[in-house]
């Protein structure tokens, strides 16, 4: 029975390693059945024994449970980030222009099998170097007083040349036409072909969508600067000039009408003393016609009176009359021998 236990014994103690040996294996192959991917990550199922992709099926962030032999391969569903720093450009007068040039650009999940296919997971350099040449080729359209005047413009163009030249000519997925307070990245490029229609592989160009573009810095060479400094200052001297003459000719304006002015002041104060004058005139005319019909009306009711009837007789009273009104002294006396000599001729 010693014997038989210590049969037991022996055996017992491979078995169980053994099964933990399995139970390890099992649980290891159990870990590595589980594949993940991250929210910012797409991914194809890969076979990890022949390398073989699967891009029957675009996978999206979660846990997934494929087995020891199954992995993913991952893209980048997230933003792509390229800074180029010092780009040279030529404009159309020939110059040259350095730019500083941020984009930001994102695969496109329906277009991702046609990716795998063309550049696999090298996508990056030559996505970067086509975005270069659209660059350098939009720039080429403008002159140098463009970048320095327009840097809206010149962005603009920018933006959109990179855009068609990655994405091609067909719309991006989701974009808006017609739509003018949308952001720039949601509005379809103009004459894109919509998806719909069935776009081919040549019209998607490299199968990614830029989205943002930034225009940071334009370095203009010196020469440029300073012929540009001489041509402000000339235009300010221009400037200068023409507001002196502006000056010159609105002072001789004023002196003008400020002539005018005095010249109309003295013909209303002429015009309105003559009409003063006139009207005392008219006025002292009118007073002294309103005396001599007074003065007549008066002798004429005195004669009545008197029964004076001869001319003589009215002639003499009305020079009388005047003398009376006369300013000058004048002393009246009646002659005693002419007197009494009348008195005897009427007696």
């Amino acid at each position: 029975m010693a014997g038989g236990s210590g049969i037991s014994v022996r055996w017992i103690s491979p078995i169980i390693t053994a099964s933990v040996i399995v139970m390890s294996i099992l649980i290891t192959l159990l870990i590595h059945s589980f594949s993940y991917i991250d929210f910012y990550e797409f991914g194809f199922l890969r076979r990890r024994s022949t390398g073989r992709v699967n891009l029957d099926r675009i996978y999206e962030s979660g846990r997934y449970f494929l087995g020891p032999d199954l992995t993913f391969k991952i893209f980048k569903a997230s933003g792509h980030h390229v800074n180029l720093n010092n780009t040279p450009v030529f404009t159309t007068d020939n110059l040259q222009v350095h730019l500083k040039i941020s984009y930001q650009y994102f695969l496109i999940k329906e277009d991702l099998p046609l990716l795998h296919a063309a550049y696999d997971i090298k996508y990056e350099p030559i996505i970067t170097l086509n975005a270069k040449e659209a660059i350098i080729s939009t720039c080429s359209r403008f002159d140098t007083d463009e970048f320095i005047n327009n840097r809206n413009k010149i962005w603009r163009e920018i933006y959109f040349g990179v855009k068609s030249h990655l994405g091609g000519s067909c719309c991006i997925p989701k974009c808006k036409n017609n739509c003018p307070k949308c952001p720039i990245h949601e509005q379809c490029i103009s004459d894109c072909k919509p998806r719909e229609k069935g776009c081919n592989k040549e019209e998607k160009g490299l199968f990614v969508e830029l989205r943002y573009l930034q225009l940071h810095d334009i370095d203009v060479p010196d020469r440029v600067m300073e012929r540009r400094l001489l041509s402000l200052v000339r235009d300010l001297e221009k400037e200068k000039e023409e507001s002196l003459n502006q000056e010159a000719l609105i002072k001789k304006q004023t002196d003008i009408l400020v002539y005018q002015f005095r010249n109309n002041a003295t013909q209303t104060i002429a015009f309105s003393e003559a009409q003063s004058k006139l009207k005392r005139d008219q006025a002292k005319a009118d007073a002294h016609k309103s005396t001599e019909l007074a003065r007549i009306n008066g002798l004429a009711s005195m004669c009545s009176r008197l029964g004076f009837t001869q001319a003589k007789d009215i002639n003499s009273l009305e020079y009388l009359q005047t003398l009376k009104d006369s300013k000058d002294n004048i002393t009246y006396s009646i002659d005693f021998s002419h007197a009494i000599l009348q008195n005897s001729k009427l007696t």
